[in-house]
């Protein structure tokens, strides 16, 4: 089942009845972050930032907390510097767009890292739309666990596992460049991952790493 068809999740096909109207100002903007050019730049999403740095700093997996915009008044102060943007990937049906930028939320330190959008398109609509934070502190230490967990071996049998990747079907990409390619099952991985998380299995055992080299 996609993301996009649980209640009230960040997804543009979210904006329903059940949606308060912070959580329609935060699914527009998610929306709108797809195509506009000004993403790394405007303050208008510094809502889709604020929620992301929260999430990421809340322990555990950031990829298994309810999609839904946070209720007004929790999200921290946001002040960006430095910030932006990363060349765009796009292999229909996934496209991802990135900002370079330090963020300090609240009094907390300031962050270097990377904003992330994602999104997986479906009969022409977006099916599933993620947004992320990954300071270069986090990148650095995750990819480090993550070549023990592939050491480790990871389960092709889990039906879990199985249905997300039929989900988000592998990229073909035209480019013989490394990084393209790199770039392509990146953006699977990231999907596929929190397809996972979403149904509460196997979290953070794969990434682009492990597509790359399974």
């Amino acid at each position: 089942m996609g993301l996009a068809r649980l209640s009230c999740v960040a997804s543009v096909l979210a904006l329903t009845a059940c949606a308060t109207p912070e959580q329609k100002a935060y699914d527009m903007a998610l929306a709108d972050a797809r195509t506009d050019p000004g993403l790394c730049q405007s303050i208008r999403y510094y809502p889709l930032l604020a929620e992301a740095w929260q999430k990421a700093h809340m322990g555990g997996d950031p990829d298994a907390q309810d999609a839904s915009a946070p209720a007004p008044g929790t999200l921290p102060h946001i002040k960006v510097t430095a910030s932006s943007a990363m060349p765009a990937v796009s292999f229909p049906p996934y496209s991802q767009r990135a900002c370079r930028m330090t963020v300090q939320a609240g009094s907390h330190a300031p962050e270097t890292g990377f904003l992330t959008v994602a999104y997986f398109m479906h009969n022409g609509k977006v099916d599933t739309s993620l947004v992320k934070w990954n300071s270069d502190t986090e990148v650095s230490e995750y990819y480090d666990e993550l070549k023990t967990k592939i050491r480790n071996g990871v389960d092709m049998n889990n039906p879990t596992l199985k249905a997300c990747m039929t989900h988000y079907p592998a990229l073909q990409t035209n480019s013989p460049d490394p990084a393209v390619q790199q770039a392509a099952v990146s953006l699977r991985a990231l999907l596929v991952r929190h397809c996972l998380a979403d149904h509460a299995a196997l979290k953070n055992l794969y990434s682009d790493m492990y597509f790359i080299h399974r």
